[in-house]
């Protein structure tokens, strides 16, 4: 799909993902119009896509990274990888006392469910990287 090129016929307000409302331009000649529209309205604003982005950067930091959540478990970690029938990895992890069960997206590998995994155990028995576990 090109960019549309020509006179500028109409600027309608158009109400975006986000909820705010923004120009949206008609052109003379667009074939494209419908898709253009609907991928417009079904996008977010650069200001809250800016937004969107910087809070899911600080989330990530905040997680321990995958080395230290892995070297945080206590000894004697079990942890359980399954297979579904769709390709997909599932797992349990449990030590100390606690539990915690995840199901991987079909694009998650059997490392990051585990990776997944520490991390919701350290998130759920409150063992911070840096405390460990006796």
């Amino acid at each position: 799909m090109t960019e549309p090129s020509g006179k500028i016929v109409a600027r309608p307000m158009v109400v975006r993902a986000c909820g705010h409302q923004q120009e949206f331009q008609h052109y003379t000649v667009d074939k494209y119009r419908a898709q253009r529209l609907a991928k417009f309205q079904r996008t977010r604003c650069a200001e809250c896509a800016a937004k969107l982005v910087k809070e899911q950067q600080e989330a990530a930091e905040a997680l321990p990274k995958k080395g230290e959540a892995l070297k945080s478990l206590p000894p004697g970690t079990q942890v359980t990888l399954t297979r579904q029938a769709n390709g997909s990895w599932s797992g349990t992890l449990s030590a100390a006392g606690t539990s915690v069960e995840l199901a991987g997206g079909p694009e998650a590998g059997p490392q990051s469910v585990v990776v997944a995994l520490a991390r919701l155990w350290l998130l759920e028995s409150g063992a911070g990287p840096e405390q460990g576990v006796p």
